[in-house]
């Protein structure tokens, strides 16, 4: 079972990547590819992926499991993207769509269990 530091430390990777991946979104609208890779905002994205590197650093230091994390930083990492992309981009989803949400959710309960 994950710890509730590690846990945090999980949802806190799934942050940064989503974060990292709206802003590159968001600066990559309407825009070639060589103007995007230049945005001064790329260097904030760049930081969020290194920082998300710690945190996986640090969570294998104390928890061996790469299936346990991985499948936790996906459906973390996927929500937040997801609530990213209905909050600043009016994306919208289905209700199924909404159940697979709620699935996910009680699949990371399910792995997490012993």
């Amino acid at each position: 079972m994950i710890a509730a530091i590690q846990l945090f430390l999980i949802v806190l990777s799934g942050l940064t990547i989503a974060l990292a991946d709206t802003i590159i979104k968001k600066i990559s609208s309407g825009r070639t590819f060589v103007d995007a890779f230049f945005n001064p905002w790329m260097l904030l994205v760049y930081i969020l992926y290194f920082v998300q590197i710690l945190f996986a650093i640090w969570v294998f230091m104390y928890q061996k499991e790469l299936g346990i994390y991985s499948n936790i930083f996906i459906v973390f990492y996927s929500i937040l993207s997801i609530g990213f992309g209905i909050l600043i981009f009016r994306e919208h989803l289905s209700l199924l769509q909404y159940a697979g949400i709620g699935l996910a959710l009680v699949g990371i309960l399910m792995m997490n269990s012993h």
